[in-house]
């Protein structure tokens, strides 16, 4: 018994330190606003974004979503280690992770790594998926309220964690190799269209303190 929680032990603190590592490779991440539904409104800082329930009137632009309440970074990664977390707070709904360059913007999609979206959310306040095809239900002891995403493009994965427990929650592989030039750009949806407004939302983490997940 003292062997197998001893052994239990060192996986802990060796899972914690690789957290803590991929921590170091934060990056500055800021909401584009010219990506945005025209249902969601962007803070002046780039940090945040809610769903306002109305059809805004904005600029209309190539690269902007137009079917989905989805929103993406100014900024993609063709290379390298980002890591970043997203303060989901008591949301029912929220989709993150991330995009290819040149995922559809117009029309009706789903989203899945064969469409370009690597991510996962929480439908309805009650289950949380990973958005394969078909869905992967996530198992979560307790509610999110904040996940740490980390793109590692030299392994071609993307990882979720728990913020708060420091748990993995899931990994997709990117598939395909290091030496494509392809960008990836974080991705940030406040849930489905249909669903009830819930005007909470979603924050980029300007530091990495817990703040009480429950």
């Amino acid at each position: 018994m003292f062997f197998l929680l001893n052994q239990l032990n060192v996986s802990v603190i060796c899972f914690l330190t690789e957290f803590l590592q991929k921590q170091r490779h934060k990056v500055d991440v800021t909401l584009d606003a010219d990506t945005a539904h025209p249902r969601l409104e962007i803070s002046d800082d780039g940090k945040s974004v809610k769903d306002t329930g109305t059809i805004r009137n904005v600029p209309s632009k190539e690269k902007r979503f137009d079917s989905h309440t989805f929103v993406l970074a100014k900024k993609g990664y063709t290379c390298g280690r980002h890591y970043w977390e997203v303060d989901v707070g008591k949301r029912r709904s929220w989709v993150l992770g991330i995009v290819r360059e040149s995922v559809t913007r117009k029309g009706t999609l789903t989203p899945s790594p064969k469409n370009g979206f690597w991510a996962i959310g929480l439908a309805a306040g009650r289950d949380y998926w990973a958005y394969t095809d078909p869905w992967t239900r996530v198992s979560v002891s307790g509610k999110l309220q904040k996940i740490g995403i980390f793109l590692d493009i030299s392994t071609r994965k993307i990882s979720f964690y728990y913020v708060h427990k420091k748990t993995a929650l899931y990994t997709f592989s990117l598939g395909g190799d290091s030496s494509q030039e392809e960008k990836f750009f974080p991705f940030f949806s406040t849930g489905p269209s249909a669903a009830e407004t819930d005007d909470e939302p979603l924050r980029i983490a300007r530091d990495f303190e817990d703040d009480g997940d429950e």
